[in-house]
């Protein structure tokens, strides 16, 4: 009879996922008000919807450096309703975008790294 090999996964870090918490929200809250500030066009949004948060996802990765589509996944999900109230103004599909893209940031480092 063949037993079946098993790997345990390790354990998800909440310092990992505090910090992809705050650095979603930082970035995001950051690149947000950078193109309010500056008058920059409104097409220029995607910094603080697609790029800010991919790039805290990435950082998540390389912070946890073990399932860090995990963690910018729990951070991301958690991010959302903060983004939601304070950075955009009730309009709930940019935060939900800046949550998706911090899981996808954190999820292609991982399979690189």
């Amino acid at each position: 009879m063949r037993q079946a090999v098993t790997t345990a996964k390790p354990p998800l870090k909440w310092t990992a996922v505090l910090f992809a918490f705050a650095a979603n929200l930082l970035l995001v809250t950051v690149a947000n008000n950078l193109v309010q500030t500056l008058q920059w066009p409104p097409e220029l949004e995607v910094l603080a919807t697609l790029v800010a948060p991919f790039a805290a996802g990435v950082l998540t990765a390389f912070y946890a450096r073990v399932r860090g589509g995990m963690h910018a996944f729990l951070g991301g999900l958690l991010s959302v309703l903060p983004l939601l109230l304070f950075t955009f103004g009730g309009v709930w599909q940019l935060a939900v975008f800046a949550g998706c893209f911090c899981t996808l940031g954190g999820a292609l480092t991982e399979i690189f790294l």
